[in-house]
């Protein structure tokens, strides 16, 4: 038997997936909805009556969302750590390096803004007003976490726009960022889940 009949052992080591796993794709979709919405929410709401029953029902929908993004931002941490990343995109060492610091910024930020929001529920009357116990919205003006709070989410708001800026960029210059984290249309784009 010749040595090109015979059947090699694959020996090689596993290449890196083209896309992020789908689990990672989800948390990210799932995460920057909740952030578009939180922020909205919040927005929304300040500028209700302190009375308005829209507003405490915003007001409880925006605690309970911003407790689970809390969660779903660990959750994303710990699939990311223990998951395979597609290859990474060539880029320059100085571009690489600020998409580590702007990913960095954002989980950052967004855990400051769940911090920021839990210490105000703390320090304030806010738990008894979603309860229903009090009927108009505690004055938290004066409370430095909940300013603080305000001022991350625009914070937050410009990492986003950063980063989505950084992969438009990344994707005109034929860098295939975008892809990479966009749901599988076909079978054979579920590489790496």
């Amino acid at each position: 038997m010749k040595p090109s009949d015979s059947h090699p052992t694959d020996t090689s080591v596993p290449t890196e997936p083209k896309r992020w796993p789908t689990t990672t794709i989800v948390i990210h979709w799932a995460s920057a909805a909740m952030i578009l919405g939180l922020a909205g929410a919040g927005l929304v709401m300040s500028d209700l009556p302190p009375d308005s029953s829209l507003r405490l029902l915003l007001s409880r929908s925006h605690t309970v969302s911003g407790m689970a993004l809390m969660v779903l931002t660990v959750a994303r941490l710990v699939v990311r750590a223990r998951g395979r990343s597609p290859a990474p995109l060539p880029l320059p060492a100085v571009h690489r390096r600020g998409v580590g610091v702007v990913h960095g910024l954002l989980y950052a930020t967004t855990f400051g803004i769940g911090l920021s929001g839990f210490v105000t529920g703390l320090r304030t009357a806010w738990p008894s007003y979603l309860r229903g116990d009090i009927a108009t919205v505690p004055d938290l003006g004066h409370v430095a976490s909940r300013e603080a709070h305000e001022v991350l989410v625009f914070v937050l708001l410009g990492l986003l726009a950063l980063h989505v800026g950084g992969v438009m960029v990344q994707q005109l210059r034929g860098g295939d960022a975008l892809p990479r984290m966009l749901p599988a249309r076909e079978t054979s784009d579920r590489e790496g889940d």
